[in-house]
């Protein structure tokens, strides 16, 4: 794996740990956006790798959002290098199962990030919310667009017009999260759930994940269409085959992602 400066990557069988390490509060600065999307670079290619698990050091703060330091420039007209919102597409957009172990609480930039993911384990004392009307502003990293996408129109609205967060048994009531444990299960809870995701058949998930992400922008029948592409390049592999002759055979799959 290449060097990062503000990620700490840990690769396993099948899937990839990524610790974003930035104290105090792990703020998603210009140099952990590029160590985000340089990541992806790099597992989309890794045919070792299956999924991706993000999560954040300490046992705070997952990320309270964006760094503060570089809204100067927003102001003064600059554009990022790194696009918040290009990112969090490609995540969203990510042919692999991205997860997002919320081990500590997520506000702002640090939510939407989460929210980008495909799958969210959060700790049971831990917050999630979008706070930016507080400051004067509005969610700029997709938070509009995602959380009522995820949890529906008029629970978003009050979260984000209010700026209060939700508790952990909030969130996952809603649908924000998959998943709720203690604070010191949440990323052994990801490496299972990881684990699991790799023994999986890699083109179907794939095809799942393109299908449902693309379909809920468009309309059913336009998202009909993209499970039928899918279906058949599905059926054209020799995974499908595979997991047949597993099926009667009674045995496990083993899946090579062709």
């Amino acid at each position: 794996m290449v060097k990062y400066e503000k990620l700490i990557v840990e690769k396993q069988p099948g899937f990839v740990v990524a610790v974003i390490n930035n104290p105090p509060a792990n703020a998603l600065g210009q140099p952990v956006l590029r160590d985000l999307n340089s990541l992806l670079d790099q597992c989309f290619s890794d045919e070792e790798v299956r999924a991706i698990v993000i999560t954040g050091a300490g046992e705070k703060l997952f990320s309270a959002g964006a760094d503060i330091s570089e809204f100067s420039a927003i102001q003064d007209g600059s554009t990022p290098k790194i696009s918040g919102h290009d990112l969090f597409l490609k995540i969203e957009n990510y042919p692999k199962p991205i997860i997002a172990a919320l081990q500590g609480s997520a506000f702002g930039g640090g939510n939407e990030l989460a929210m980008s993911c495909h799958l969210r384990i959060l700790s049971e004392t831990a917050k999630i919310g979008l706070p930016e009307v507080k400051l004067g502003i509005i969610p700029g990293w997709g938070g509009t667009q995602r959380l009522p996408r995820l949890i529906g129109k008029t629970k978003a609205l009050e979260v984000m017009i209010t700026g209060d967060p939700l508790s952990a048994g909030e969130a996952l009531s809603y649908g924000l999260v998959n998943i709720v444990v203690a604070a010191d299960k949440v990323l052994d809870e990801a490496k299972t759930l990881a684990g699991k995701l790799a023994k999986g058949a890699p083109i179907a998930i794939r095809e799942i994940l393109k299908a449902v992400t693309q379909g809920l922008n468009t309309t059913i029948e336009e998202g009909i269409k993209l499970e039928q592409g899918g279906s058949a390049v599905v059926f054209a592999s020799e995974d499908a085959k595979e997991g047949g002759m597993a099926f009667f055979q009674k045995r496990a799959p083993q899946f090579k992602g062709k």
